[in-house]
C-alpha cells in the first residue's frame, strides 16, 4: 500500500461511508466467482490513509453500488479519480488508449471511417438542419445489426410528423470513453467540437439513442456550456404517444420481458418511458424479470468495458439472459446498444431460445 492520497473531493466523499458492506453485496462483478471488486474495501482502505490496490478499470461503472448506498457516497468518483491518475501515469489498458486515438483520429473509439459515419441513413427522411437533432452514436453508426434501430426510430419519428435532423459524418463519439478513461485535455475540446456541430444544425432538442450518449450530453456537456434539451428517444417517443401522434404497428404476439440499461435507469431515472410504450405494442405480454428497474443486472458493457472483449462468459449478461429465460418471455428487450451486444452473444453461448432486440424494434413490427 502506498501513502496517503491527497485529492480533499475523495476523501470528503469516502468519509461519509460506515463500511455497512450494501455496495460490494449489490457489484454485478461479485455474483459469478467470488469476490472481484469490493467497493467497500476500496473505501475503507482510503480512509485509512492508504492507497487500496484495485485495477480502477475492472469496474463497469454500472451505479449498483451508489444506488445501494444509504450514505449517498459518490463511489464512483473514486473509481474515475484512480482511473484519472492511472491514464497520467500511462497505466491504462492499452485497449482503452488505442480507443482514444481512434477518437481523436477518426471520431469513434473502433476506427471507423468517419466518412462512413451516415451511411446507415440513405434512402430516410432526414434534413441536415432542423430544431430535433438524432444523435445516433459511435457504435450504431457502425454496426450493421444497430444500425436498424436507427433506422427505426427515424421511421416513427417521421411518420410522427418529426423533422429531425443527423449530423452524418460530422458527428464524433459523444466522449463517454474520454470521460471515463480521465483525459480531461481532450474531453474538453471534444464536447466543445459537439456543441459546435449542434449549433450549427440548428439543434434546440437533442435525441440520444444510447444511454451512455444520454448520459454525457444530458449531465456532462452543460458543464462546457452545451444547453440543449435532451432526450432519450424512448422518452421523445413516449410524449409523441401522449399527443396521440406516435404510430405503432407491430405483429408481436406473446410474452416479452424489458430488461433495464444501468445508464437510462439508476443513472437517468428512465424506467416506465419504455414500458408504456411496449404496453401499447399490440400482442405483447410485458413480463418482469425478478430484478428490475434500480436492481437491474448490469449486461457488462459499462465503463468502457465494450471496448475490452472480455470473454461472453465473464459477463453478467450470462446470468441476465437466463433471468429473462425464466420468465417465460422468447423476446428480451432492451433500449441500449451495449446490452443488446452482450445479450446477443449470451443468448448463443447459453443456447436460450430468446430474440434480443431494441424498444424501437418492437414498435415497428421489427
Amino acid at each position: 500500500m502506498e501513502a496517503v492520497l491527497n485529492s480533499s473531493d475523495v476523501l470528503r466523499t469516502v468519509s461519509l461511508c460506515f463500511q455497512c458492506g450494501a455496495c460490494t453485496a449489490s457489484c454485478p462483478l461479485n455474483i459469478m466467482d467470488g469476490i472481484k471488486m469490493s467497493p467497500r474495501r476500496v473505501l475503507r482502505s482510503i480512509q485509512l490513509g492508504l492507497k487500496p490496490d484495485i485495477d480502477p478499470f475492472t469496474c463497469m461503472m454500472c451505479m449498483a453500488c451508489e444506488r445501494a448506498c444509504p450514505r449517498g457516497v459518490k463511489i464512483l468518483e473514486v473509481i474515475r479519480y484512480f482511473r484519472a491518475e492511472a491514464y497520467r501515469e500511462n497505466r491504462s489498458p492499452e485497449k482503452l488508449v488505442q480507443a482514444l486515438w481512434n477518437i481523436y483520429e477518426e471520431g469513434n473509439p473502433w476506427g471507423y471511417p468517419s466518412k462512413d459515419r451516415g451511411k446507415w441513413s440513405g434512402g430516410l427522411e432526414i434534413k441536415e438542419r432542423a430544431k430535433t437533432l438524432l444523435y445516433v452514436g459511435c457504435i450504431i453508426s457502425y454496426d450493421v445489426r444497430l444500425q436498424k434501430i436507427a433506422r427505426n426510430i427515424v421511421k416513427l419519428l417521421t411518420n410522427a410528423g418529426v423533422e429531425v435532423a443527423i449530423l452524418g459524418d460530422r458527428e464524433r463519439c459523444c466522449g463517454d470513453t474520454v470521460y471515463n478513461a480521465g483525459e480531461t485535455d481532450f474531453l474538453e475540446e471534444l464536447i466543445e467540437s459537439n456543441i459546435k456541430e449542434f449549433r450549427e444544425a440548428g439543434a434546440e432538442t437533442v435525441i440520444t439513442i444510447s444511454p451512455h450518449c444520454h448520459n454525457m450530453i444530458k449531465n456532462i456537456y452543460p458543464r462546457y456550456g452545451g444547453d440543449f434539451e435532451v432526450l432519450h428517444y424512448t422518452e421523445y417517443l413516449s410524449n409523441l404517444l401522449d399527443a396521440d401522434k406516435l404510430k405503432i404497428h407491430t405483429g408481436h404476439n406473446g410474452k416479452i420481458t424489458y430488461h433495464d440499461p444501468c445508464y437510462l435507469g439508476r443513472y437517468l431515472n428512465i424506467f416506465e418511458e419504455p414500458r408504456k410504450l411496449l404496453e401499447h405494442a399490440k400482442g405483447a405480454e410485458l413480463v418482469e424479470m425478478k430484478l428490475n428497474k434500480a436492481v437491474s443486472l448490469c449486461c457488462g458493457g459499462g465503463g468502457g468495458r465494450i471496448l475490452f472483449e472480455s470473454k461472453p462468459e465473464e459477463r453478467p449478461s450470462r446470468i441476465r439472459v437466463n433471468q429473462a429465460a425464466e420468465t417465460g418471455a422468447k423476446t428480451l428487450v432492451t433500449s441500449c446498444p451495449y446490452c443488446i451486444i452482450n445479450f446477443e452473444d449470451s443468448v448463443k453461448m447459453q443456447r436460450h431460445d430468446i430474440r434480443v432486440v431494441d424498444v424501437a424494434e418492437i414498435l415497428t413490427g421489427l
